[in-house]
């Protein structure tokens, strides 16, 4: 079970930066970058708080699950939080014609998901150690990357 999980959070590992990647040649650049991370930012704590209920809704803690669902919630909003700091306070726009700095700028995203990470998986590990098998598969499905990255279903 651990598998998946570990799957879907290194999803999020590779998704969120890619918002911060420059487009292909032909396109205005700073534009579309500028476009990307603000659907990023934009809205962040209603998403968060909209992605939380719901793993909330297929999981279905119980009533004796009630502390470690509170638990992991908590733990999910803090891991958003260095991704909130690039929000308020993003890198440099880096130049089309300049590598070093579209790699700093990427490099900078990339630590924020570690941090992020570093938070995430252990609180996932926590809540799902009082779970049923049942519940372990919703949680690890509504986790998944493919889940993550579009609408709700």
């Amino acid at each position: 079970m651990k598998k998946p999980i570990l799957l879907a959070l290194a999803g999020l590992a590779v998704a969120l930066p890619a918002f911060a990647q420059q487009p292909p040649a032909g396109g205005p650049a700073p534009d579309r970058a500028k476009r990307g991370f603000e659907r990023m930012c934009a809205d962040a704590d209603a998403r968060i708080a909209s992605r939380l209920a719901y793993v909330e809704a297929k999981v279905k803690p119980t009533t004796a699950q009630r502390s470690a669902w509170e638990s992991f919630a908590r733990d999910s909003r803090a891991a958003s939080e260095p991704m909130k700091r690039l929000c308020d306070n993003p890198p440099a726009q880096a130049s089309r014609n300049d590598a070093a700095a579209q790699m700093a700028r990427r490099e900078t995203f990339a630590q924020a998901m570690v941090s992020s990470l570093a938070v995430l998986r252990p609180a996932v590990e926590r809540f799902q150690a009082v779970l049923d098998d049942a519940q372990k598969s919703a949680l690890a499905e509504a986790l998944s990357p493919r889940r993550m990255m579009r609408p709700h279903r």
